[in-house]
This record gives structure tokens, C-alpha cells and sequence, in this order.
């Protein structure tokens, strides 16, 4: 064990040491000040390795720099901070004591010193300090050793999220590829029933219930095709196999082709659709059939989930950020629970309601990472019972940030 002596007067330092040294302790180092003590601590060098020094006395009543300071430099070295530090006063003043404990000193002793305290003191203050070191050593082997189970859990994490990523991957391949299989068989189905029940001229008439039945198979293939399409963009999106057409288009005209396209939805429930939209709004940047897909499903689930002869507001207007495009039903609203859901994959709000309406829950999914892949942002505000708002952000044509999201493909989909 190696003890560092600090004091002023050579006798006392000759006297510690002897003292000390027919204690057993051998390695006795001494200091006549406390620039001296620094010097041998290495306080002035941080770049100087730990020093071999196991514990200090330190006398309270230095000159230039007294104890306690000296006491508090130590103590704000990090790698002197666990020496322990025993003061040694000619006079126990209490209040310089405090000061000295509160600077990181473990004990004191008195002058004249009594040579069977001052080694008892000594010896509990190093006996402290291994007992510390060994806990710490302790504490040290078992993060250690955590440390190395957490290295291997992240490694076999990494392993299963690769396997994840690879399972997605194949299942999106296989979406895709399924999808793209039934959907050359499906637009065939769908042709020849078109011509069959618009063409009964030429492919020859049909009784009441052929009709009957055509037209339930017609309405049917017209469902699942919506599906397959739905499918489809889902595996794009998932793949980041999204691909954007991007040009200038005026709004007014956009949305008037939509709703003309949806006229008869919106007559079978009697729907009062206003348009509030000025006609020299400016333009937008966006992918033709995209925008139009993204109004199409807005208002398809506007009527949907409105009652008959309800009102459909589409509104836009122009805002430094961009165009904000509202579509506003007066329908059976949303709860805030489902609110936090709706843009989910494969969601769909569970009341009796919702149940009498036929859909895939992917709409709003499809719907938020096509206006996402265009730089815009889409959310929704409403009430149980009051309605519903959908409301859109979509960049305006010009805007830089606009032109660079609609020109890139959009990235894949995490399938954590």
C-alpha cells in the first residue's frame, strides 16, 4: 500500500513516515506542499497514468493552497476521485472540518498524533477503499458479462429481423405475383359479362333471371377486381415498386371528371355533393390516375357511411404549404379510438354500421402512402354521429420539395 504525506513540516512528514513504516506500510511517500503533492499525483497532466497511490494525508493547514482546496482539486480529477483522503489538523475546528468533508475527505486526524489511531484510522480507510474496488470490480464482470449477453441477443435480433425482412419480402413477391395471375382471368370474366348483358343485340337476349344473375356476378367481378387492384398497389408500396407520373393539373377540372365518373354512387343514396372549389385555384403536381384514385376513395367511403340524401362537401384551397383539398360527410362519424387506427392497414371501424358496408379495410392505407409518395400528408378530424373530415395537404406544382417526392419512387414499407 502506497501512503502520500502532505504536510509543511519536514519533522512531522520524518515522523508519519517512521510511524508508518513500522506499521508495515513501506511505500511512504512525502510532500512538503501542495504543488509538490499535485506534481506526484499527476494533477497538473491528465494525459499521466492512474499514480500508485493508495491513500493521502493530507495536513488542513497548508500554505498558498490549504487543505480543504487542495482536498477539493483531488477530488475533481476523476481518476483521483476513490483515493481516500484523511485530513490532519492541530486543532479540531469544526466548522474547517465540515468544510474539508464536504470537499471529499473520508476522516481526520488529530496533532499530536496518537500512533495507534492514526493506523486504525488509516487501516478502516483502506479496507473501505478495497472493499470498493472489489464491488466495483464485481459490478464491472457483471456488465461485462450482460454486455456480452446483450451483444449476442442484438446479433440474434439481427438474425430474426433478417429472417422477417426475408419472409416480407417473399410474401410480397407472392402478393404480387397472385395478384397479377388473377387479374388477367378476372378482366376477362369481367369483358365478356359487359358485352353479354350491354350487348344482348348481338350476343342474343336474356330472360329476367339470366339478367338477374348476370348482373350479381357483373357487381361481384367489380369487387373482387377493386380488391385485386388494391392488392396490387399494396405490394407496390410495400416493395417501393411505386412509380409516379408527375405533371401540372389544374384541380377544378380534375375533380369535376372525378365525380362525374362516381355519378352513379352518388345517385343510388341521393347524394347532395357541393363543390367548393374556386376554379383559378392553382395547379398541383401529381400523377393523373393517382390524384384520381385518391379523390375516388374519399368520396366513395363519404357516401358510403353517410345516410341516405346526406351532404358531400369537397372543398380546396390555396396555403403557403400547398393545396388543402376537404372532403366532408355528415355521416356516422369515427370514434377517437378508431381515429388512431384508420390509416392502418386492413382496418376498419367495428360497429353495426360499418358491417352493412362491404370493404377491405386497405383504402385509407393505399390512400395516405400515395399522397405521402407525392410529399403531401393526409389526416382526418370527426365526431360520432356528426360526420366526418378528410383533409389533404398535396404540393403545389412548382414547389421544389413537391417535384423532388413525385419524381422518385416511393421508398418500401417497414414490415416490422
Amino acid at each position: 500500500m502506497s501512503i502520500l504525506v502532505v504536510d509543511d513540516l519536514p519533522d512531522f512528514r520524518q515522523l508519519m513516515q517512521a510511524v508508518l513504516e513500522d506499521a508495515g506500510y513501506s511505500d511512504v511517500i512525502t510532500a512538503g506542499s501542495t504543488q509538490e503533492a499535485f506534481t506526484i499525483l499527476g494533477l497538473d497532466d491528465p494525459s499521466l497514468p492512474t499514480p500508485g497511490v493508495d491513500l493521502i494525508l493530507l495536513d488542513i493547514n497548508m500554505p498558498e493552497t490549504d487543505g480543504v482546496e487542495a482536498c477539493q482539486r483531488i477530488k475533481s480529477v476523476s481518476k483521483l476521485r476513490d483515493i481516500p483522503v484523511i485530513m490532519v489538523t492541530g486543532v479540531a475546528a469544526e466548522e474547517k472540518l465540515e468544510q474539508a468533508f464536504s470537499a471529499g475527505a473520508t476522516d481526520y486526524i488529530l496533532k499530536p498524533t496518537n500512533p495507534a489511531e492514526m493506523i486504525a484510522r488509516i487501516g478502516s480507510a483502506l479496507e473501505l477503499k478495497q472493499e470498493m474496488e472489489r464491488r466495483r470490480s464485481g459490478y464491472v464482470s457483471d456488465l461485462e458479462e450482460k454486455n456480452r449477453e446483450l451483444e449476442l441477443a442484438f446479433m440474434e435480433l439481427e438474425k430474426k429481423n433478417e429472417e422477417l425482412e426475408e419472409a416480407s419480402r417473399a410474401k410480397t413477391q407472392i402478393l404480387s405475383t397472385a395478384t397479377h395471375e388473377l387479374k388477367t382471368p378476372l378482366t376477362s370474366i369481367i369483358g365478356y359479362i359487359d358485352i353479354i348483358l350491354m350487348r344482348q343485340n348481338k350476343v342474343g337476349p336474356l330472360n329476367e333471371k339470366q339478367q338477374r344473375y348476370l348482373q350479381t356476378a357483373q357487381r361481384n367481378s367489380y369487387r373482387l377486381k377493386s380488391l385485386v387492384d388494391d392488392l396490387l398497389d399494396i405490394s407496390r408500396i410495400e416493395s417501393g415498386g411505386l412509380e409516379l407520373t408527375p405533371a401540372e393539373l389544374e384541380l377544378w377540372p380534375e375533380i369535376e371528371e372525378i365525380v362525374t365518373g362516381m355519378q352513379t354512387q352518388l345517385n343510388d343514396k341521393n347524394i347532395d355533393l357541393v363543390l367548393d372549389i374556386p376554379q383559378d385555384i392553382c395547379p398541383v403536381l401529381a400523377d393523373k390516375l393517382r390524384l384520381g384514385q385518391v379523390i375516388s376513395n374519399l368520396l366513395s367511403n363519404a357516401c358510403k357511411y353517410s345516410p341516405q340524401g346526406a351532404r358531400v362537401t369537397i372543398r380546396a384551397r390555396e396555403e403557403d404549404a400547398g393545396v388543402r383539398i376537404d372532403v366532408s360527410d355528415t355521416g356516422i362519424g369515427i370514434s377517437p379510438e378508431d381515429q388512431e387506427r384508420l390509416f392502418t392497414k386492413f382496418f376498419r371501424a367495428d360497429n353495426s354500421s360499418t358491417r352493412e358496408v362491404s370493404g377491405s379495410g386497405l383504402g385509407l392505407y393505399i390512400t395516405k402512402h400515395l399522397i405521402e409518395a407525392h410529399g403531401g400528408r393526409i389526416w382526418a378530424s370527426s365526431q360520432i354521429g356528426q360526420g366526418t373530415t378528410f383533409s389533404i395537404n398535396w404540393p403545389k406544382a412548382g414547389q421544389d420539395a413537391a417535384v423532388q417526392a413525385a419524381q422518385r419512387p416511393a421508398r418500401p414499407v417497414s414490415q416490422v
